[in-house]
């Protein structure tokens, strides 16, 4: 759940202060597993969704002797005590039980998802994002490898063609498959960037599911995640789930 969502179902706006800090620090607990915060973090973060910015000193003051709250493990850091959590996962249930993949569009823009309307695809692509967030890289980079061949396979679809990357049992061909006939064929029209630079997100998955002493970091990841989501974005297009855009 996107903190301005939340921000409204809770009613933010018509809580105290105080309140409004409690239900914040209950958001960041149940959806990002951050369970301290700090007081000048909490009025950046109630100035961000729009409202006035509080006094510091006053709110530290406030929070210190609510019964809510509980002193942190480091200076100056603070967090809802643990009858304050049961009592709002009670008011909040859907927020403490959604299976809801919080993410950023960090990676895949997830907008272009929900114009295909196709909701596996944008929990994949919402998964992708989030492990990235989340510093998961090895799951991000299998994900991102798992998009792409269903994509590919998508395209083939499109174009009627799709026995032609079946085995003799009527399943799909590997990945390695997949690219190359994909390159190849006439009927699939990836540009020469795609074909290019398709297979290196497969040998990035390859590594991160099969190679023993691997782990896949960062910045395996990040200088290459422009080219990636072209890569998704033109296979959308050739597969017809999205309209391109003149």
């Amino acid at each position: 759940m996107k903190i301005d969502h939340f921000a409204n179902i809770a009613n933010l706006t018509a809580k105290t202060e105080l309140e409004k800090v409690e239900l914040l620090a209950f958001y960041f607990l149940e959806n990002k597993e951050q369970d301290e915060f700090s007081v000048p973090d909490m009025c950046s973060m109630l100035f961000g969704l729009g409202f006035a910015k509080p006094n510091s000193a006053r709110l530290k003051k406030n929070i210190t002797k609510s019964r809510g709250f509980v002193k942190g493990t480091g200076k100056d850091l603070f967090r809802l005590s643990a009858k304050k959590v049961e009592a709002l996962r009670k008011d909040y249930p859907s927020l403490s039980e959604s299976e809801e993949i919080i993410s950023d569009d960090s990676l895949l823009p997830e907008i272009l998802f929900k114009e295909a309307k196709r909701g596996y695809l944008l929990r994949v692509a919402q998964q992708i994002n989030a492990s990235y967030e989340r510093h998961m890289f090895d799951a991000c980079s299998l994900m991102m490898r798992r998009l792409l061949e269903i994509l590919l396979i998508h395209c083939f679809e499109a174009k009627g063609i799709q026995d032609q990357i079946k085995d003799e049992d009527g399943n799909y061909k590997n990945l390695k498959t997949l690219i190359n006939k994909a390159i190849s064929k006439p009927e699939i029209p990836l540009s020469s960037d795609v074909k290019k630079d398709i297979d290196e997100f497969r040998e990035l998955g390859n590594l991160s599911a099969h190679r023993v002493k691997y782990n896949c970091r960062r910045d395996d990841i990040r200088p290459i995640r422009l080219a990636y989501r072209a890569i998704i974005e033109e296979l959308l297009y050739v597969a017809g789930l999205v309209e391109q855009k003149a």
